[in-house]
């Protein structure tokens, strides 16, 4: 009977999938930023488009709710401009908060999983004394 293999064929995670996973993330919340700013754009268009419709109601006297509820529309826009705005501004800290942690998991994480990875494995072995 052979020596049981004490290592992971596959390790579930490796510190290069958090590496890679970090530098990912810092990439889709730096383009969050870029969608709120462009979304407070749009929004920006929008109201000065219903501007412009409740100026056109006016001028044609239209009876009934419609201009109450174009006022409503462009208030509910001016806010999702407030709110896109302020996402843009404040998301890319979590950008550079992510993408530093990745870097920090590299520096302490990354020598001893690159010597383990050069004598062919995968992950260091278990050991009954590691959970000691």
């Amino acid at each position: 009977m052979g020596a049981s293999n004490t290592q992971y064929a596959d390790a579930d995670l490796t510190i290069y999938d958090v590496i890679e996973s970090d530098e990912d993330m810092a990439e889709e919340i730096t383009q969050g930023a870029d969608d709120a700013r462009q979304a407070a754009e749009d929004c920006e268009v929008l109201m000065n488009r219903l501007e412009a419709l409740h100026a056109k109601i006016q001028e044609l006297k239209v009876p009934g709710v419609l201009e109450g509820l174009v006022l409503l529309l462009w208030e509910k826009a001016g806010e999702v401009k407030a709110r896109a705005e302020a996402v843009a501004e404040t998301i890319p800290a979590a950008s550079e908060a992510i993408a530093s942690a990745g870097q920090k998991a590299a520096e302490r994480h990354k020598p001893l999983a690159d010597a383990v990875r050069d004598a062919g494995h995968t992950a260091p072995a278990e050991r009954d004394y590691h959970n000691e």
